[in-house]
């Protein structure tokens, strides 16, 4: 009889370890993966490569080979920025006036979006944005008139503009010039 009640002692035994060894392994993936994907894709070799901290940087065209981003679409012109707010607001400035699909993206350090702004909602008007981090402070340098004031969750983040480059080589010049027009940078004194 002890030996059947230190069996079924044991099997719960290893059963309470393997849910609670899941539940930590399903926890630590769903806390850390993003975190790391941000710190890879915001610090790893093409962020320095591309020079992007709190400055855009325009990636070549996506073709075959191109593999940096996971599923990269080859309609679209990437333009990037890693964005950072430890000394103070960054000010992101486009205005790439084009008929087609374009769009602007801030994600935190832990890969959430927390901003969008793409050419309908633009309705033709630059974007100008005064990126802040959390807590409010914008910092002792006053607003642009005309700017939106952009709360960031995180200290470090991420901004991602595409650019619908359905026949890049017919409209290479106007696509590249529209992509161009992003401007990412420490803010300034207006």
């Amino acid at each position: 009889m002890s030996s059947w009640s230190n069996t079924r002692r044991l099997w719960l035994y290893r059963i309470a370890t393997l849910l609670s060894t899941v539940v930590l392994a399903h926890l630590l993936t769903v806390w850390a993966a993003p975190r790391l994907i941000m710190q890879v894709l915001m610090n790893g070799p093409m962020a320095q490569k591309m020079n992007m901290r709190n400055q855009a940087a325009f990636p070549p065209p996506v073709n075959a080979q191109s593999r940096s981003v996971v599923m990269p679409s080859p309609d679209l012109l990437y333009s990037v920025c890693v964005f950072d707010l430890s000394d103070g607001p960054v000010r992101v400035r486009a205005a790439p006036q084009l008929q087609g699909y374009w769009s602007i993206a801030l994600y935190s350090a832990k890969s959430d979006n927390f901003f969008v702004r793409n050419d309908r909602q633009a309705q033709g008007t630059p974007i100008d944005l005064w990126l802040v981090p959390a807590g409010g402070a914008k910092g002792t340098l006053p607003v642009p008139q005309g700017a939106q004031v952009v709360v960031s969750p995180s200290g470090t983040g991420f901004l991602l503009m595409r650019v619908l480059a359905s026949d890049y080589q017919a409209d290479q010049a106007q696509l590249e010039s529209a992509r161009r027009t992003l401007r990412c940078e420490p803010a300034k004194a207006a």
